[in-house]
């Protein structure tokens, strides 16, 4: 991810660092995107709270202890995570709370995730992020439990399939992305977005919800 969004600065006019880089002037940071690991998650946040920096991750296989510093880090500087931040998911999440909201039989509900063999973390954390929205949409008829399947195969960048079955049929929804820069563009212009908001938490909906 680093390599597509240092691809990506050219775009948006923003000059790209290596935090850690012994020559770094804190005064040329305007914010730290991580797409590391859980243990590089722990570096750039604490470096963020050090020097009163927006941080946003997306970084997932994030465990309790990740999210204990969120908490730390969010009463003295904004802080961003999310699993996913393709403006195409964000949209396959609105048609699909459409779709629940617009049927009248219940409907059994399967996620398949797809990614690359290095991917670590499974399911990912996108898939989760999208069970967790559809347990929570009031109103819509899932037959509980949901069922996510994860398969890592080749060079896949990510593929996110929801399948809707009830006696009536089966309906599809399926989000592919082709390349890293969906990802590196959205990560972006959140960054470019949070520069100038408040201490606090924020989701990649909230940004979306201003940029829309």
């Amino acid at each position: 991810m680093g390599k597509a969004i240092q691809a990506q600065c050219m775009q948006f006019d923003v000059e790209v660092f290596d935090f850690q880089a012994k020559a770094i002037d804190l005064n040329d940071i305007s914010v730290v995107i991580d797409f590391s690991s859980p243990e590089g998650f722990i570096t750039c946040i604490n470096f963020c709270i050090e020097n009163k920096l927006p941080f946003i991750s997306g970084t997932t296989g994030l465990a309790e202890k990740h999210l204990e510093l969120v908490g730390t880090a969010k009463k003295t500087i904004p802080v961003l995570l999310a699993s996913n931040m393709s403006i195409g998911i964000a949209n396959l999440k609105s048609s699909i709370e459409q779709y629940l909201l617009s049927i009248s039989n219940p409907s059994k509900c399967k996620i398949i995730e797809i990614h690359h063999l290095n991917k670590k973390d499974s399911p990912s954390g996108t898939a989760i992020e999208i069970k967790s929205f559809l347990e929570n949409i009031p109103g819509s008829k899932i037959d509980s439990p949901i069922n996510v399947q994860s398969y890592r195969i080749g060079d896949i960048f990510g593929i996110h399939r929801i399948i809707f079955e009830n006696e009536e049929g089966v309906t599809t929804f399926e989000h592919i992305a082709n390349s890293r820069n969906v990802f590196a563009r959205g990560s972006l212009q959140a960054a470019k977005w949070i520069h100038s908001k408040e201490i606090g938490e924020y989701s990649f909906g909230d940004f979306l919800n201003k940029k829309l």
